[in-house]
């Protein structure tokens, strides 16, 4: 009896280990299956960043595009700038504008406006002087020059 009841012992151990065999490939073949589940998962993962760093990149290229327009913009102000007159020129040239004050100034056409009035004032009274030459005080032997209250001199021919 030793011997069957060896026997049944081993039978015992085998039917154990063949148990504890399929356990040990039901939990295999999970881990299998979770491990490929995160396969794909981290494939689909890396795919995704992928596209996002590309996205990234190409952002970045286009930030740098526009940042070297702006530098380009920024340096072409900067030299258009140099060329801009001063402040004290500015000034100069206000205190200059004041002091002729060009909208005193008389143009050709008034210029010969005058003279025309004024020569067809010395038809019509040929004895009398004019009124230009009573304000600057000449005789008839004097200069021919009259002042002109804006400040150009007109000649006229008597």
């Amino acid at each position: 009896m030793p011997e069957q009841q060896n026997y049944a012992d081993q039978d015992q151990i085998v039917i154990e280990l063949t148990n504890r065999l399929r356990v040990l490939e039901s939990k295999q073949s999970l881990f299998s299956e979770r491990l490929l589940v995160v396969n794909q998962n981290m494939i689909e993962e890396y795919k995704r960043l992928m596209k996002e760093l590309k996205a990234i990149d190409f952002e970045i290229k286009d930030v740098k595009k526009d940042l070297n327009n702006i530098k380009n913009i920024l340096k072409h102000l900067t030299e258009e700038a140099s060329t801009f007159a001063k402040k004290d020129s500015l000034r100069v040239l206000e205190k200059y504008i004041n002091l002729w004050n060009p909208l005193n100034f008389v143009t050709e056409k008034d210029v010969e406006n005058i003279i025309k009035r004024t020569l067809e004032d010395h038809a019509r009274q040929p004895n009398q002087r004019s009124v230009a030459d009573d304000a600057a005080g000449q005789t008839k032997t004097g200069d021919n020059k009259q002042p002109h209250k804006k400040g150009l001199h007109v000649t006229a021919n008597k």
